[in-house]
């Protein structure tokens, strides 16, 4: 996984934390940070902290179990860093990252990333801990199966 030059999108779960990934990528040369937490200024906060020349970091919030708000973060980190290299979650159980690049190239991008999200949110938290809404991102939902 190349980390130099990336941009990388870090969406945090309740429970999970972002910070020590996000140093991770800002110490290995990431070329900009977006970190989405569901917990209004925690992002923004850590963001300020880490925000430097050659590695400017965004913090906002949002939460993934919304498709909207991952359609919002893409657009926002797009926006404002580039197109994304590399997504993140961070959850309470571990962190998962998945890269764009690797997505269907003649499929809707943004609905193959929700499906990489939902398996990404299956991996790092365990099925007891699941709020009913991740069914929408877990692939269970009417219309967001993958075969």
């Amino acid at each position: 996984m190349r980390v130099a030059g990336a941009v990388v999108v870090i969406a945090v779960l309740d429970g999970g934390s972002g910070a020590d990934l996000a140093r991770r990528f800002t110490a290995a040369g990431a070329a900009g940070v977006l970190i989405a937490d569901q917990h209004p200024n925690r992002a923004e906060d850590l963001a300020a902290e880490l925000d430097r020349p050659g590695c400017p970091v965004v913090g906002v919030c949002g939460d993934i179990h919304r498709p909207s708000d991952v359609a919002a973060l893409v657009d926002t980190a797009e926006k404002h860093l580039g197109p994304i290299d590399l997504f993140c979650v961070a959850g309470p159980d571990g962190e998962r990252i998945v890269s764009p690049a690797e997505l269907p190239g003649h499929l809707d991008r943004l609905a193959e990333l929700l499906a990489l999200v939902g398996e990404a949110i299956s991996e790092v938290v365990p099925p007891q801990r699941r709020a009913p809404d991740d069914q929408a991102l877990t692939g269970t939902a009417a219309g967001t199966e993958r075969g």
